[in-house]
């Protein structure tokens, strides 16, 4: 070869990496500006990702508290097997039981009709009870303590001494139908 077919060979390799360079240098600022970008879509990603796993702890949390409490009531409801005159006369046997306890005397009680619902019915009795209010304050006390939810729907006292009255209320009881 010559010396001049070498000089234009020479000529042309650079003007080819010259070329190379004014291509493929904007590419490579591209390249880099794009991974940064990818980098902080990843970021965020799995920012929203921890937050997404944090979220379904608490509710996966929540719902085991719910369904705690929704079985605790469901165990309080008497089932639905129990005849609504059986579980009136309970009923009334653990009001009884419970307000000669305080030293209370049931004076008399009587059976409402109970009201179906879709999944509940409300049966009610009415109780009408005297002794001292103290008495009757440990009472109630002790129906809000009890295992089976009662709920007094009425409750009137009168006085009928100095440390003694009357009380009359109404409780229900609730049974889980089918």
């Amino acid at each position: 070869m010559t010396r001049e077919r070498l000089k234009l060979l020479g000529l042309y390799v650079l003007a080819v990496l010259m070329i190379l360079r004014v291509v493929i240098s904007p590419l490579q600022h591209s390249l880099s500006e794009k991974k940064e970008l990818f980098k902080e879509y990843e970021d965020t990603y799995r920012m929203r990702m921890m937050s997404v796993v944090k979220y379904k702890a608490q509710e996966k949390e929540k719902n085991k508290e719910t369904a705690a409490v929704e079985e605790g009531f469901l165990n309080s409801l008497y089932a639905d097997d129990v005849p609504y005159s059986i579980l009136q006369a309970e009923v009334v046997e653990k009001i009884s039981a419970l307000a000669e306890k305080q030293g209370l005397t049931v004076a008399n009680f009587d059976f409402a009709e109970p009201t179906s619902m879709k999944y509940i019915s409300d049966v009610p009795v009415g109780i009408r009870i005297n002794g001292e209010q103290k008495g009757i304050v440990a009472l109630l006390r002790a129906l809000e303590k009890d295992s089976k939810k009662l709920v007094v729907r009425r409750f009137e006292v009168t006085r009928t001494g100095q440390y003694s009255s009357q009380c009359s209320m109404t409780v229900s009881a609730f049974r889980l139908e089918k």
